[in-house]
């Protein structure tokens, strides 16, 4: 089991642990020798590493596999790096969860909680088909460990269940303040919208596009799911298929957002802005979340909303602690630049 990870180590810390390879490349120093340039990264964040001397030296192992490392943590311009002693590819016992980011909710009570909620509905062709689906071994193991996207939002092991679970919730409040809409059409439009992410993404090293996920997208692969199953329902409603699968469809919104359908009754309506409201607001946190030691009242650009995001922490008094923290860092002198070290960066 993986002990050691990159949000743990200091300056002067000695490691011997294993990483997922994110990059690979051998470069030239200024010195004219080579040295091996890589990102190595874990399930707590990502880190440059550096192999000098690498003229004569055959490396194993290339980008997406797992390595075990040898090294000791060192900074350069204020940045945390590993100077590698060893790096060979590991072959050994390992757990996925230990090299990507990963949800911090428990998948198996998540995804328990998400077949409960489906027990409740009242008997008839869409809780078994829901049952059907979520009871399916295969799609529940992929279902847990898939992420929603690569990048965009819930972009993380388990994203898809966290994602799809906060919209289970949200729909059962809309559909509370709105009784005539069709609940039991909703979630299963909820829960069955994203479903071909599970096909579309490849995430047992890094977070990619398998070969069929480009070819046909997780809309056209959700079909498939969704028709695979309701041929297994005997006598199963036609106008309640074409209904689902409309959802599955039109969720994106618009034909230029990727829907081959628009969304046109309240149902698939519904399912459309919780779903792009949901994947906006994680995207969000996200970003506070990764700029939150940036100064300013800004954030980096945001690149799912095309936008830098405003900061939303505001003082008792209404002022923005960023704006006010950065008023007075520009009134002091400014301290000495920072010593050149050893290392190219």
């Amino acid at each position: 089991m993986k002990e050691s990870f990159v949000a743990d180590l200091k300056p002067g810390s000695l490691i011997h642990t294993t990483f997922l390879v994110q990059t690979k490349e051998l470069r030239r120093g200024r010195s004219g020798g080579c040295y091996l340039d890589v990102r190595l990264q874990d399930s707590s964040g990502v880190i440059a590493g550096r192999y000098w001397d690498a003229d004569f030296v055959a490396f194993d192992f290339e980008v997406d596999d797992l390595v075990l490392v040898k090294a000791q943590a060192e900074t350069y311009q204020d940045i945390l790096q590993l100077r590698l002693g060893s790096i060979a590819r590991y072959g050994g016992p390992s757990d996925l969860r230990d090299y990507l980011p990963r949800s911090p909710r428990e998948p198996e009570k998540v995804y328990a909680a998400l077949v409960e909620r489906v027990g409740r509905m009242p008997e008839g062709p869409i809780r078994v088909l829901l049952l059907t689906v979520t009871e399916d071994p295969e799609i529940a193991r992929r279902y847990k460990l898939a992420p929603a996207a690569t990048l965009y939002h819930h972009a993380y092991i388990g994203g898809l269940l966290d994602h799809v679970s906060s919209l289970v919730e949200i729909g059962d409040l809309v559909c509370d303040h709105y009784p005539a809409l069709n609940r039991d059409l909703i979630l299963a439009g909820l829960l069955l919208h994203d479903i071909g992410k599970i096909e579309e993404l490849q995430y047992d090293r890094a977070f990619r596009y398998s070969t069929r996920g480009q070819l046909l997208g997780h809309i056209v692969l959700g079909l498939e799911i969704v028709r695979g199953k309701i041929a297994q329902i005997p006598d199963f409603p036609p106008g309640l298929r074409d209904r689902i699968e409309h959802i599955v469809l039109a969720h994106h919104g618009k034909l230029e957002f990727g829907s081959p359908k628009e969304p046109v009754f309240p149902e698939a309506l519904v399912v459309h802005y919780l779903d792009d409201l949901d994947s906006k607001l994680e995207s969000m946190r996200a970003q506070y979340e990764a700029d939150g030691l940036r100064p300013g009242d800004w954030t980096s650009r945001n690149r799912a909303l095309g936008r830098e995001l405003l900061k939303n922490t505001l003082r008792a008094d209404g002022t923005s602690p960023s704006a006010r923290d950065s008023l007075n860092a520009s009134r002091e002198e400014p301290g000495p630049s920072p010593a050149q070290g050893d290392l190219p960066l």
